[in-house]
């Protein structure tokens, strides 16, 4: 065959043959019990997959969760919190394909001295992150006390701003959780008042994608999860390199990283998926809880359809 004719079926086959695939965008924000993801990504285990994964980095879970409802990624990690403000706050549809973990200890109130005890948060200015479920948190600290987060004057803040806040006394105590939280707890004369250690397995965070994503893409993402538990597998035979790696992204050091994730978040594996998901699984009990608090806070303004949030 002549090379003229060669190069013109070549370009005729190239020209029929469909794009590759866009990659699964997923936005994640510091936080340990979602770094496995990143892990993932460093260790080429979604190409081992056969998926293409692109994790976006946010510094804050508002950013992340705007990030997603402006519909600049496919996916987030996030919270049942999160999930409801961005179903009621945006055109897009969250349905939650994984539980990442549970909070044994990892978010906390942090408050500056003489502030000793949840009580004298009365009339306090304390600091939450919008997006986040810091709100929640707050709200359960009070619940034992008969007290309302109505009696706090709540200051929106990014995690990264709050212990420039705390210096500068703009506010008076924190929701905060690592790595932001350790730096805090370093200061003098600051310490923590309360922990998710007194509400264990409460607090969740979870994987969300688009409705419409799943709807055409539900084979990538179950390829996705699937990496996700290979880097839970390599973590658990390479605990030091694995905990070097996502406590580098956190700017923590491995040690440090190491003993968040002994003592203060319950990392969850494909194996746990079926105590949580389903309409009748801990994650629906957590949507229930977080969504009651969140319309007594004011923060959504009318109840959803939580089964919506659970991905088929």
């Amino acid at each position: 065959m002549p090379r003229v004719l060669l190069l013109a079926l070549c370009l005729l086959l190239s020209a029929c043959s469909p794009p590759p695939p866009e990659p699964l965008r997923v936005a994640i924000n510091p936080w340990p019990g979602f770094e496995y993801l990143y892990l993932a990504e460093q260790l080429k285990l979604f190409e081992a997959q056969g998926v293409q994964v692109k994790i976006l980095q946010f510094g804050s879970a508002h950013d992340s969760s705007r990030a997603y409802e402006l519909g600049q990624v496919d996916g987030y990690c996030t919270t049942p919190g999160g999930a409801l403000l961005s179903r009621e706050q945006s055109a897009r549809q969250p349905q939650i394909v994984h539980v990442t973990d549970y909070s044994s200890g990892g978010d906390l109130i942090v408050a500056k001295a003489p502030i000793s005890h949840v009580s004298q948060l009365v009339g306090k200015r304390v600091g939450v992150e919008p997006g986040s479920l810091n709100s929640y948190v707050l709200a359960r600290a009070l619940r034992s006390l008969d007290l309302s987060i109505k009696q706090l004057t709540l200051v929106n803040l990014g995690q990264t701003e709050m212990l420039e806040a705390l210096q500068g006394g703009v506010i008076d105590a924190a929701v905060s959780y690592p790595p932001f939280s350790v730096p805090m707890l370093k200061q003098p004369h600051y310490q923590e008042i309360f922990t998710t250690r007194s509400i264990p397995g409460e607090i969740l965070d979870v994987i969300a994608f688009d409705a419409a994503v799943l709807a055409t893409r539900k084979s990538e993402v179950q390829a996705m999860l699937r990496a996700l538990e290979a880097a839970h597998e390599y973590a658990s035979a390479h605990p030091d390199e694995a905990n070097r790696v996502m406590a580098a992204r956190e700017n923590l050091p491995a040690e440090e990283f190491a003993n968040i994730l002994r003592n203060d978040v319950q990392v969850l594996r494909a194996a746990d998926q079926a105590f949580y998901l389903g309409a009748n699984g801990l994650l629906m009990q957590a949507l229930q809880s977080t969504q009651e608090v969140l319309l007594a806070n004011d923060e959504l303004q009318q109840p959803t359809d939580l089964t919506a949030l659970l991905a088929p």
